[in-house]
């Protein structure tokens, strides 16, 4: 009997070890090893005394984690210390449009009507650099040539900067431009002339402003095949690059139609609409002068989908004829410091590996002249080993719990049996 006793106590404390190393055991990925990685390439460095930045293309989307967290470089380097390559930190740039602008008011001076134009002077003040002007019209309707001459005192002659198309389209809903682009200027004075003139009473201000922007940078993200009919609609088919995430969609359209706006909407192939909106092109002609307006991208189209269906409604329009449509994503960037180093390498494929910090990240500074890195074709890791089990062992032996949870129980069983038996007559 006190056999059995301390055989169930032996058991029992058997498997409350293994229920306690379920709750205590941690499961949390490590930190990054090589062998951990499926895939890696090399990166070829041509100016490694500056900031270098290599683009995430196709390959990599595909391999890497959605959020791209995973993506390690190293050099060739061995850290005797700790026997490891050593990580060459960098920052993840998502290559968004930017502008930065500087506004300062502008006094009107002479404001008044000669012949067939407006003409006033502008006191931009001391020591203020500039690249644009903003004239505040409430004038509608109307198309006008305006030319600006930089001038160092009200008074005499001055160096023609540049002449702009001023115009104003409420009437067929299609927006207003006032603004006046200039080379970069540091004048006291501009004076604008405006062709044919504007009531001065509707020039109701004006400043100036030094305006830096830059362009988003897009790659693509797939395939579009030919377009094909289907009634009045214009059908276009696109196979996407697995993992790459696209934000547009754009279209190339000839330049001699013009004059448009048609509704788009794109659906996965099941026929789930995933975005709707609209591409246009508007030439318009007023007064002998000629503004295009062009908006040939369909943007804030997130989709996941491995095939996509674009579809234009032409109505009773004459088909619009689509050279080329093209998804596309943000382009993202991996800004580092080679540190004189030609090549290192780029290793990712690491489902569990989050994303790195590094002090690089807190003082990083985007260099204009930042040189593009070559990025070398994918390889499969050769030292690949995967990440080991890191389950807990009652996890990944199961058996034995369950083993134990039922010989405990059957020698409970066996006790209660013996007392039992064993009791009196």
């Amino acid at each position: 009997m006190k056999r059995l006793i301390v055989l169930a106590l032996i058991v029992l404390a058997l498997t409350g070890l293994a229920l306690c190393s379920i709750a205590l055991a941690q499961s949390t990925a490590g930190g990054p090893l090589r062998e951990y990685f499926r895939y890696t390439c090399d990166i070829a460095i041509s100016q490694p005394g500056k900031q270098n930045y290599l683009v995430v293309d196709a390959a990599i989307w595909a391999h890497a984690r959605a959020s791209l967290s995973d993506l390690r470089l190293y050099d060739r380097q061995i850290d005797r210390e700790v026997d490891r390559e050593v990580q060459v930190p960098y920052v993840l740039s998502a290559e968004q449009a930017s502008s930065s602008t500087q506004v300062r008011e502008a006094h009107i001076l002479n404001l008044g009507v000669r012949g067939r134009r407006t003409e006033f002077d502008l006191d931009v003040g001391d020591e203020a650099e500039y690249n644009h002007v903003q004239l505040r019209v409430k004038a509608t309707n109307f198309v006008a040539t305006a030319t600006a001459d930089g001038r160092d005192a009200v008074v005499g002659t001055g160096r023609k900067l540049s002449t702009s198309t001023l115009y104003d389209f409420s009437r067929e809903g299609l927006g207003n431009n006032f603004g006046l682009r200039i080379p970069l200027s540091t004048f006291r004075y501009l004076h604008v002339s405006i062709m044919p003139a504007i009531s001065p009473g509707e020039i109701a201000g004006a400043s100036t402003s030094l305006h830096r922007e830059s362009q988003a940078k897009w790659i693509s993200a797939g395939q579009c095949r030919s377009s094909e009919q289907v009634g009045r609609t214009t059908r276009i088919a696109c196979d996407l690059d697995p993992g790459v995430p696209v934000g547009r969609i754009s279209f190339s359209v000839p330049a001699d139609l013009v004059n448009f706006r048609r509704t788009v909407s794109v659906s996965d192939s099941k026929g789930t609409q995933l975005c709707r909106g609209s591409i246009s092109r508007i030439r318009m002609k007023s007064g002998g002068k000629e503004v295009v307006t062009d908006d040939l991208a369909l943007s804030s189209c997130a989709m996941k989908a491995n095939q996509i269906v674009i579809e234009i409604e032409n109505g009773d329009d004459t088909p619009l004829r689509v050279e080329k449509a093209e998804p596309q994503s943000l382009e993202r960037r991996i800004y580092f410091d080679p540190a004189g180093k030609t090549a290192i390498r780029l290793y990712y494929g690491d489902e569990k590996l989050p994303a790195p910090e590094y002090d690089y990240a807190n003082f990083f500074h985007k260099e204009p002249d930042a040189v593009e890195a070559v990025v070398g074709a994918e390889n499969s890791n050769p030292d690949y080993t995967g990440r080991p089990d890191q389950r807990p062992w009652s996890e990944r032996h199961k058996w034995v719990l369950w083993g134990s949870l039922l010989l405990a129980v059957l020698v409970l069983a066996l006790l209660a049996l013996k007392g039992l038996t064993s009791g009196p007559a």
